[in-house]
């Protein structure tokens, strides 16, 4: 029975010998197919920022006046101009002399009558604002206006008057168009 019993021994080992053996090279084999290589690269991401710049339309009314009080007293007014400029976008203003100008000298027309006005960059009409059109031309904020924008809307006083006209003129309501020009 010792002989038998051993037999069985001998048998059962040799049989838990070749499950080990199949385990391992089985292990083996799935570990080698798992070890795929790695490799990286860099992605690159970028946008590119442009300079822009907006300027809203406006209108600088001097009111309704008697052709008498004109004919003797200067009328002022001011109005306002929304500009947006991309941030740290250097800008320039300019206006150019309207629809009805006589030499540089600005006019409101009404059925072939003139009415001489003016701009200012400054609330004291000490500056005129010419038309100059870029910061190569308009070198001081006291001939136009120069600004840096900041991403947001940015409000750009402008002043007017009328001189007083020494006579009364014809009644009507005298316009003009003056175009400005941002340059950025």
């Amino acid at each position: 029975m010792r002989y038998n019993g051993g037999k069985r021994q001998v048998g059962q080992a040799a049989g838990i010998r070749a499950a080990v053996v199949l385990f391992v090279a089985l292990a083996s084999g799935c570990q080698s197919s798992a070890q795929a290589g790695t490799s990286t690269a860099n992605l690159t991401v970028q946008i590119t920022i442009t300079a822009s710049c907006t300027i809203n339309a406006a209108t600088l009314n001097f009111g309704s006046v008697s052709g008498t009080t004109l004919a003797t007293t200067l009328q002022s007014s001011s109005t306002t101009v929304s500009v947006t400029c991309t941030n740290g976008s250097p800008y320039s203003i300019a206006m150019d002399n309207g629809a009805n100008p006589s030499g540089s000298q600005r006019r409101m027309a009404n059925a072939g009558n003139f009415i001489s006005y003016n701009l200012f960059t400054d609330a004291a009409h000490t500056n005129p604002w010419t038309t100059a059109t870029s910061s190569t031309t308009c070198t001081t904020t006291n001939g136009c206006f120069l600004g840096t924008g900041n991403g947001s809307a940015q409000t750009i006083n402008i002043y007017g008057d009328v001189p007083a006209t020494g006579t009364a003129p014809n009644t009507g309501t005298y316009t003009d168009t003056v175009v400005m020009t941002i340059t950025y």
